[in-house]
């Protein structure tokens, strides 16, 4: 790694964070259902990509990469398929076997048991000689949450990664679903960044709750999507969303 700040190249990340954030730090996006968290999380993804860094996609919800990758290109700019080296997707499979690799090449892994958070890590970190680093990018965190075998060593495993100053985290949570286990996942983190949703016309905000360490802004910061593509992205979303929460419940 030869970066200690990492600095977006989104106005408005920079307009809450103007600093930047250490790299190694947990960043955890929180808010309701339906506040665009993904879309905020992939403006960072796609500049950690462009800075040189590598990043390790695990949207739970998400687990068709043709989500993030539309983002990341209609919105960022980024082609995923010239960043193949630099962007590992993985999607959630509560019935899978660990961590394993489809016919197809997708990778899918049992992300609500623990200790394949740690398997993920060894397997699917791609090298990195410049640049920021690996981020470990993850979304609808409640997900897994749901599990009452597996939630309180969830939290733990969270925490664990979220220790790690070798690994920069950028997780997502809904409060929508478990509460409480949202706001202990929000407790954990470095940076807390909560999501908001105006309308007449529809705007995505962001604002930086928490940033101990570095310099950040109090006010809602604005987003500059248009109504429409935000209605395009809400479209994208509710065709490739995927939650096995029934699945998850049993397990």
């Amino acid at each position: 790694m030869s970066q200690d700040i990492f600095t977006t190249r989104q106005h408005w990340w920079n307009d809450g964070l103007p600093d930047g954030v250490p790299v190694g730090s947990s960043i955890v996006i929180t808010g309701p259902g339906g506040t665009g968290k993904p879309i905020l999380a992939l403006g960072f993804v796609a500049s950690w990509i462009e800075a040189g860094g590598s990043v390790i996609v695990a949207p739970l919800q998400f687990p068709d990469p043709a989500f993030v990758n539309g983002i990341l290109n209609d919105l960022y700019g980024l082609d995923p398929g010239a960043h193949e080296r630099s962007l590992t997707h993985v999607a959630l499979d509560p019935e899978a076997d660990g961590l394993e690799q489809r016919a197809d090449g997708q990778l899918t892994a049992d992300l609500v048991r623990p200790d394949n958070w740690d398997r993920l890590l060894k397997t699917a970190s791609p090298a990195v000689e410049d640049g920021p680093g690996v981020l470990l990018f993850s979304t609808a965190l409640n997900l897994p949450l749901l599990s009452p075998s597996y939630a309180e060593s969830l939290l733990d495993q969270f925490e664990t990664l979220f220790d790690d100053e070798s690994l920069t985290t950028l997780f997502c949570v809904s409060r929508s679903m478990i509460e409480t286990r949202a706001r202990d996942v929000e407790s954990m983190a470095d940076v807390l960044v909560e999501a908001s949703v105006e309308s007449d016309p529809k705007r995505l905000q962001l604002q930086v709750v928490r940033a101990p360490d570095v310099a950040s802004a109090s006010e809602t910061i604005e987003t500059p999507f248009a109504p429409d593509e935000l209605a395009t992205i809400e479209e994208l979303a509710d065709e490739y969303r995927v939650t096995p929460v029934q699945t998850i419940r049993d397990i």
